[in-house]
This record gives C-alpha cells, sequence and structure tokens, in this order.
C-alpha cells in the first residue's frame, strides 16, 4: 500500500464502469469507492448480495486495481430523527462489502452539523459510532470517522478532537481529509500531533481562500511535510484523491487529476 490512489468520488457524474475507466487510464492501481446514495452511487450495499460482491471483486480487479477503502454515507445521518435505522443498515451493509472486497476500513461523516444541543447528539452518535466499530471488526474490516469535515457535527477541528474523544480508539480510526484540516482552522502538522497513529486512512485534497475544491499543488496544504511525516509515523495506507469541484465534468476533473498526480507523486515517499 501507500501509494496514491483515486476516489470514485473524482468522477462520481460517471457510472461505475466509466469512473473505473477513468481512474485505470489515469495509472493509478487503488481505488477508494463511493457508495454515497444520491451522491456517489458506485454501488447499493444494501442491495448486493454475497455474489453481487464477487462480481463488483472481479469488475474492479478486470480494470487492473484494488479498493483500499469504502467511502459511505447515505446522507441521512445518525443525528437525525430519521437517521439511525436507516443509517446504520447502509453502514452495516457497507462493512460486509468492504471485507469481501478486501478493504482495510470504510470511512464514514460523524451526523450532521448540530445548530444547538452539540454535546447531547455528540454523544449519541458516539455510541453508534462505536457500535458499528465493533461490528467492522466482527466482520473482518475497519471503521474510521472522517472528522472534521465540513457541514458534519465535527466540522471544526476543535468539534473533531471533542467528538474523537467520546470515540473508542481501539474501534474506530481516523480518516483525514487534508482540505477539512484546514477547513476546520487547523494545519496537517497540529492535526498529525493531535491524532498520533490513529490516522488510518488518507483523503487528498488542497485549500485555499476558504474553497476545500481546490487541487492539490495550488493551495496552501504542506504536502511533501505531510507525507514525510505520515511516514514516519509507519502509515501503511493509501493516500487518495478526492476531487470535487462545482458542476464540473469528468473532462475537467480527468485534466485536474492529472495535475494533481504529477504534482504529488514526486513527493511520496520512496522505499
Amino acid at each position: 500500500m501507500r501509494q496514491l490512489g483515486c476516489s470514485t468520488l473524482t468522477f462520481r457524474m460517471l457510472d461505475r464502469a466509466a469512473a473505473l475507466d477513468q481512474i485505470a487510464a489515469a495509472g493509478f492501481k487503488t481505488i477508494d469507492l463511493g457508495v454515497i446514495a444520491k451522491f456517489c452511487p458506485h454501488a447499493n450495499p444494501l442491495e448486493m448480495t454475497r455474489g453481487e460482491h464477487r462480481r463488483l471483486a472481479d469488475e474492479i480487479a478486470a480494470h487492473g486495481l484494488t479498493v483500499s477503502t469504502l467511502n459511505a454515507w447515505s446522507l441521512t445521518a445518525l443525528n437525525r430523527p430519521e437517521g439511525p435505522d436507516e443509517e446504520m443498515a447502509w453502514l452495516r451493509a457497507s462493512l460486509r462489502l468492504a471485507a469481501a472486497l478486501g478493504c482495510s476500513a470504510i470511512s464514514m461523516q460523524p451526523g450532521r452539523r448540530a445548530d444547538a444541543n452539540w454535546s447531547e447528539q455528540a454523544r449519541l452518535v458516539a455510541r453508534l459510532v462505536n457500535e458499528l466499530g465493533a461490528y467492522a471488526r466482527d466482520v473482518g474490516t475497519a471503521l474510521t470517522a472522517e472528522a472534521p469535515h465540513k457541514g458534519t457535527l465535527a466540522e471544526t477541528f476543535a468539534q473533531a478532537l471533542d467528538f474523537l474523544d467520546l470515540v473508542d480508539p481501539d474501534l474506530v480510526g481516523v480518516t483525514l481529509d487534508t482540505s477539512h484540516i484546514h477547513n476546520g482552522g487547523s494545519t496537517l502538522a497540529a492535526a498529525l500531533d493531535a491524532y498520533g497513529d490513529r490516522v488510518r486512512h488518507v483523503h487528498v485534497r488542497d485549500f485555499k481562500d476558504g474553497s476545500i475544491m481546490t487541487t492539490p499543488g495550488d493551495g496552501e496544504c504542506d504536502f511533501a511535510g505531510f507525507f514525510q511525516a505520515m511516514e514516519a509515523r509507519g502509515f501503511t495506507g493509501d493516500y487518495n484523491l478526492e476531487l470535487e469541484y462545482r458542476d464540473s465534468t469528468a473532462e475537467f476533473n480527468r485534466k485536474e487529476l492529472e495535475r494533481a498526480a504529477a504534482h504529488l507523486r514526486p513527493l511520496l515517499p520512496r522505499d
């Protein structure tokens, strides 16, 4: 592992087969598979049988790709009245799919932004996330919370730290999104100091002028220092590019993906 991969969210405007075609053609070998209903529905884990798990694994392998992680979020939210039943079912199914595909983990977002009663909602979500972490262990994969993440219960870096204090570190790791760290009011160096070895997966984007929709190399993230620090901590996972732009096309994203890879690949530590 420890290579530059690409999330299928980068080509969420395409169906799964076309997204895999684009990623493979760009020279990537590993993916982060988007299983986000209505936003990036490149698989629907609730509707998949074991046979369909195998067929999906074969489809991905036929493109010369492996799956490092799943990015799973059903767009309900654990801290909303309709959330727990729908969200927990979706996430358990995602964990079963991740285990079948040989993924190291899935990443999830910790509920929606709370305008009131933050502590109460955070405790509720943390309890459910711990349940999912235990389920992940039982089915043979792992769960990570993507914190901070814009628009969520853990939108700021301070909220992320408070939320993670409520979560069992033996059951739930951290997905670190480089752009959301800056958007949350921190830096990559400070995040690594705070998270230690809890980081299990990384989403890669840049940040500039308040925008997370920034191609790596165009913003303020210190990727060279970040990769070196992750190497020093013994990180063995992948770094998956997750490029998003407002109202963009697949062709635009393809070109930005090429630029991002050209900037980042020389910065990755070599054995």
